[in-house]
C-alpha cells in the first residue's frame, strides 16, 4: 500500500512538472505583457480563488487574534429595521457616554431578530435569543411594548422586583416598569415587573427604531447590569 503511495505521487510529480515545462515553452517568446495576459487567460480562477483563500485566512486571523472576545455590555433590538447596530449614532452616543474602550472589549447592539414571542412553532430568530438568553450573553432585549409583556410571560427576563438580581432597577424606575403575569404558576399568579417603558425615549423620539411604544427587557441571566443601568440613563436622558 506505502509503494502503491509513493508510485502516485511519483507519478503525480512527473505528470505537474511536464506540465509546468510545456507552459514554459508556450510562454517563453512573449514580452512581459504578453505573458501576464496569457496566464490572466488561463489561469484567472486560479488566481482569484487564490487571493480570496489567503485575504480570507489573514481576515480571520486578524479577527482571531485582534478582536476583543468578551463584551461590556450586549443588546438585542428585536423587530426593527432601524439603524441601531454597530458604529450607528445610537451605539457611537452609549459608548461615548458610558466611557467603554472598544479595543478592550464589545459593545454589541444586535438588530438583526425578528420574531412574535407571542407564536409557537420553530422560528430561527427566536432560538438564537434563547441562545443568547440561556449563555449568559445578552443583556437586555427592547421590543414593542406589547411584544415585551407577551416575552415576559415564558420566563427568560428578569424579575425587576427581586432586589437580590436586579439590585434597584425597580426603584430607580418605578414609574416605567411594565408588568406581566407569568405561565408558571409556580413562580407567581401575580403580575411582575418584567421590562421598562422607553416610549418616550430617544429610542423612539429621535432613532424611531419603534413608531408607537417600546419596552427593554433585562435577560434572566444579564452578566452586566451595571452597564444595562448607564444605557437606561443614556436613553432616558436624551
Amino acid at each position: 500500500m506505502d509503494t502503491k503511495k509513493a508510485d502516485q505521487k511519483i507519478y503525480l510529480k512527473t505528470l505537474l512538472k511536464t506540465y509546468l515545462l510545456h507552459e514554459k515553452e508556450k510562454i517563453k517568446d512573449l514580452d512581459a505583457r504578453g505573458k501576464w495576459e496569457y496566464i490572466w487567460q488561463y489561469y484567472k480562477l486560479w488566481i482569484t480563488g487564490f487571493v480570496c483563500a489567503v485575504a480570507a485566512i489573514v481576515y480571520f486571523t486578524v479577527h482571531y487574534f485582534v478582536t476583543p472576545q468578551d463584551n461590556w455590555f450586549y443588546g438585542v433590538f428585536a423587530n426593527t429595521y432601524a439603524d441601531v447596530g454597530e458604529h450607528s449614532e445610537l451605539w457611537e452616543g452609549f459608548v461615548s457616554y458610558a466611557g467603554l474602550d472598544v479595543k478592550e472589549k464589545n459593545v454589541v447592539f444586535n438588530n438583526n431578530c425578528y420574531f412574535d414571542p407571542g407564536k409557537n412553532g420553530y422560528n430561527q430568530y427566536f432560538n438564537a435569543f434563547v441562545a443568547y438568553v440561556d449563555s449568559g450573553t445578552m443583556d437586555i432585549v427592547t421590543m414593542e411594548t406589547g411584544h415585551l409583556k407577551t416575552l415576559g410571560k415564558k420566563g427568560r427576563l428578569m424579575d425587576l422586583s427581586n432586589q437580590e438580581i436586579a439590585g434597584t432597577l425597580a426603584e430607580k424606575y418605578a414609574d416605567r416598569l411594565v408588568y406581566a403575569t407569568p405561565e408558571d404558576t409556580e413562580y407567581s399568579t401575580q403580575p411582575i415587573p418584567i421590562g421598562i417603558d422607553l416610549s418616550d425615549t430617544c429610542l423612539v423620539t429621535e432613532y424611531h427604531i419603534y413608531e408607537d411604544s417600546c419596552a427593554l427587557g433585562v435577560s434572566s441571566l444579564a452578566p452586566h447590569l451595571d452597564q444595562v443601568e448607564q444605557f437606561l440613563d443614556y436613553v432616558i436622558g436624551q
